[in-house]
């Protein structure tokens, strides 16, 4: 059982979990059963996104330092097994899909949001800039989610569909790509940290000024796009009277801009405290989506239901990682 939960990876499922979720939301949509399959369709799709992942990447990660000792490439999961998993959840997404919120634009965003994930899973090892192939996959997946509730698409799910872009862009793009860079660079991987510059040298990453500079536009990108409802007037930095969501909001966006800085200052040695950085600019940065629609949750479902959505999203990585990787709380990544 422990070698299934660390195949799909718990600690990460609410990030694509909502990522529909937060599109129906945006998009007018606030009756708990209609959003809780649209969190049963993210969770399925988050299943299928990482064990497919590891189906195609399994030659690859079976030679790695890092992640040789993943479930399937260890073998304690068959390449069989692991082909039905993410077929399966594939399969069931779509079912729910059309027996449930069916209308043909929806079902082919579906099916167009899980083509660019493959395509990512397939090819991100060959092929330069796959994290925005990828990227693209998760805002479909969003839109994916605001069709279910209406064929006319709000700019505000617009706006929060192309914060999973950005996010995951980053996650991937920087995060995933930097840690790789010393076994990428081995195998011949190129990856977009290694075409502005970064190398190894004596476990400590070398980082020309351009790559920084890419990265902390991203970031900071990401973080306008994500003030963007704020700053349109879709939702509000007030609630009762109090600047709660603004002032979380301009916590959180400070955090993410000094882990940034972290992700980029951390020595290869200590690989460890980089992936904790980067699980905290993840799970911050899924953070500050319910923090930006907070005034706009508490108002349609209220504080209660608010509180717990944020609550669940801090406490269940947390929970997860201790599960599975005790007090080191450290992943096979």
């Amino acid at each position: 059982m422990k070698s299934y939960l660390k195949l799909i990876r718990p600690y990460g499922m609410l990030f694509l979990g909502f990522t529909p979720v937060f599109g129906a939301i945006a998009n007018g949509e606030f009756k708990l059963p209609h959003l809780f399959i649209l969190f049963i369709i993210g969770l399925l799709a988050h299943i299928f996104t990482f064990v497919q992942n590891d189906y195609f990447d399994v030659d690859v990660d079976s030679k790695s330092k890092y992640v040789s000792n993943r479930p399937l490439a260890t073998g304690s999961i068959s390449q069989k097994t692991v082909f039905i998993i993410f077929l399966s959840s594939f399969i069931l997404s779509l079912v729910l899909v059309v027996g449930i919120f069916f209308s043909l634009q929806s079902f082919l965003v579906l099916l167009t949001s899980f083509l660019f994930i493959t395509l990512y899973n397939k090819y991100s090892k060959h092929f330069l800039g796959m994290e925005y192939v990828l990227s693209i996959g998760i805002f479909t997946f969003g839109i994916f989610g605001a069709l279910t509730v209406s064929n006319n698409i709000s700019y505000l799910a617009i706006i929060i569909s192309a914060v999973g872009f950005i996010q995951w862009l980053f996650s991937v793009g920087v995060s995933a790509n930097l840690k790789d860079v010393e076994y990428d660079s081995k195998i011949g991987i190129r990856t977009t940290p290694m075409v502005f510059g970064v190398q190894v040298s004596d476990k400590s990453l070398r980082i020309p000024i351009a790559f920084s500079l890419y990265v902390i536009g991203l970031k900071i990108i990401h973080i306008l796009i994500v003030s963007l409802p704020f700053l349109l007037g879709y939702t509000s930095i007030f609630i009762f009277g109090l600047p709660i969501p603004g002032i979380y909001f301009l916590t959180i966006s400070l955090a993410l801009l000094y882990i940034t800085i972290k992700i980029l200052s951390t020595p290869l040695s200590k690989r460890d405290k980089m992936l904790i950085y980067m699980g905290l600019q993840e799970g911050l940065a899924l953070l500050l989506i319910p923090i930006t629609l907070m005034s706009h949750l508490i108002e349609n479902i209220k504080i209660l239901p608010t509180l717990f959505l944020i609550l669940l999203l801090i406490l269940w990585p947390l929970f997860s990682f201790r599960m599975l990787f005790g007090k080191r709380m450290i992943p096979l990544e």
